[in-house]
């Protein structure tokens, strides 16, 4: 008879045999994944296939090029490269023109230019061509209209080897069998054999009830068919089944404008605008519907949103332009550098965001190097208007205080910024010692010790911490013997 310990043994030898057959086989489905991913990669690139990168981020470059040329092993005339958009439009159209498909990986902002206008007129005029966005950020609203803009799929940095080639797999070529189904009822459709697109797509349903993507193309193929009301219908289902899937409404808004029904036109593109609320285009359409239907107020009140928005791209716009200069000025002449930037930030006065911070800082560094601590103050305490919880900002404001020997507002801001970020001093020796400057400077040596011996700590060379800890140290000795 075998006894309970046994059978506890042998119960957890066969849990653990279990669990390491599942964790291989794992491995093994992941592995056959990422080979599937590559081959779709190569087999594209091979079939006249070219990636467009536009950026100025160098480390991204160098991962795109470790991804194709070195992972791949495919050539570097597979990849064109520049880290600027001047000629974008040039070579999307000579691309074309020859037979190729190109996929653009592009930063959503490009020296310091926000890039949406120029995706839309490139979809507009290339729909054949792919887009991948590659941002920062990870706003809601943004990435709805870079969407509706015609981007296919978006990178947020950093990102890794695998995941970028995942990205790149996923948007040139349809991945699973319902892909693939799909794929083929839109070559069907495009060859005008309707019905037949119509049977794929139902199997498109067997495979997945409610596909959003499978829904749509019906409404599509109904509407080709210029069966209006189905197309409705199947354009509402789709939209039913995802409520951030903007494509269903657009085109139902599309079919009613066609048929002439104001109304549910109207009633579609306010949902679109609810969801999406960056669109200025759209909200120009709504405007004019809203006047059709006599509702001069509703009118009114979308056309000043629509305003307010393209004010904002103008902005953006002409900061582009200033901050641009300032790149140029940067090395040989920092005070004009300086000053193209203020120039830039003042164009988007109103509209700053989180986003312009490191302008600030960038604006406030060069002033106080050019001695101007006060003016460098000045643009630290408009940005605290805007983020008033950054403590590279308030650190920023001590030292400029600090040059301009105040030390008392100096100390002020030093200690917001600790109280903000206690591990700022962690960040460099410099860093620490700077600190301390200000706490010795207004006979805080509480707090001015542990600076100094963490200064000390990051950089035995520090030969300013090490001075200051000695002058502390003096001062502290002085004091106990009086006492």
């Amino acid at each position: 008879m075998v006894d309970d310990s046994a059978k506890s043994g042998l119960a957890k030898r066969i849990q653990v045999r279990q669990i390491k057959q599942t964790m291989e086989k794992t491995v093994a489905e992941s592995k056959n994944q990422d080979k599937s991913y590559g081959e779709a990669v190569i087999e594209y690139l091979r079939d006249n296939g070219q990636i467009i990168c536009i950026s100025d981020d160098n480390a991204f470059i160098d991962l795109l090029r470790e991804v194709v040329c070195t992972r791949l092993k495919m050539p570097t005339g597979c990849l064109t490269i520049s880290s600027n958009a001047d000629m974008l439009l040039h070579t999307v159209r000579q691309m074309i023109s020859t037979k190729n498909a190109p996929l653009l990986l592009i930063e959503q902002t490009l020296r310091n230019r926000d890039m949406t206008y120029l995706l839309r007129q490139l979809k507009n005029g290339f729909p054949e061509l792919w887009i991948i966005i590659v941002t920062h950020e990870t706003n809601k609203q943004r990435f709805v209209l870079l969407h509706e803009s015609g981007v296919d799929n978006c990178i947020v940095k950093p990102i890794g080897v695998q995941a970028l080639l995942e990205k790149i797999a996923l948007t040139i070529k349809p991945h699973g069998k319902l892909g693939r189904v799909l794929e083929w009822a839109r070559t069907l459709m495009a060859q005008g054999e309707h019905l037949r697109a119509l049977q794929v797509c139902k199997q498109a349903l067997d495979l997945k009830a409610n596909s959003a993507a499978a829904l749509l193309l019906i409404g599509d193929i109904f509407r080709a068919m210029q069966q209006y009301d189905k197309a409705c219908e199947a354009y509402e289902n789709a939209s039913r089944t995802s409520s951030m899937y903007l494509e269903p409404l657009r085109k139902l808004a599309e079919v009613y404008a066609d048929t002439g029904n104001t109304a549910k036109q109207l009633a579609c593109l306010e949902r679109l605008d609810e969801l999406s609320p960056l669109n200025v285009e759209r909200k120009l359409t709504i405007g004019e519907l809203y006047l059709q239907l006599n509702r001069p107020e509703n009118a009114k009140k979308i056309f000043d949103q629509a305003m307010l928005l393209s004010d904002r791209e103008a902005t953006e716009y002409v900061s582009g332009v200033a901050f641009r200069v300032a790149d140029v000025y940067m090395d040989k002449d920092p005070q004009t550098a300086a000053s193209f930037l203020q120039r830039g930030l003042e164009a988007k006065k109103g509209f700053w965001g989180p986003e312009d911070m490191l302008t600030f800082n960038r604006v406030g560094i060069l002033l106080r190097r050019a001695g101007k601590w006060r003016e460098a103050a000045e643009e630290y305490l408009k940005a605290l208007k805007v983020a008033p919880n950054d403590e590279n900002l308030h650190y920023n404001l001590g030292m400029a205080y600090l040059e301009g020997k105040d030390f008392e507002a100096a100390r002020s801001s030093t200690l917001k910024a600790l109280a903000l970020n206690p591990d700022l001093p962690r960040k460099s020796s410099l860093v620490a010692s700077n600190l301390a400057t200000v706490f010795v400077q207004t006979g805080d040596n509480m707090h001015a010790l542990p600076l100094l011996r963490l200064a000390l700590e990051q950089d035995p060379g520090n030969g300013t911490a090490r001075d200051m800890l000695a002058q502390v140290g003096q001062a502290d000795q002085t004091s106990r013997g009086e006492n």
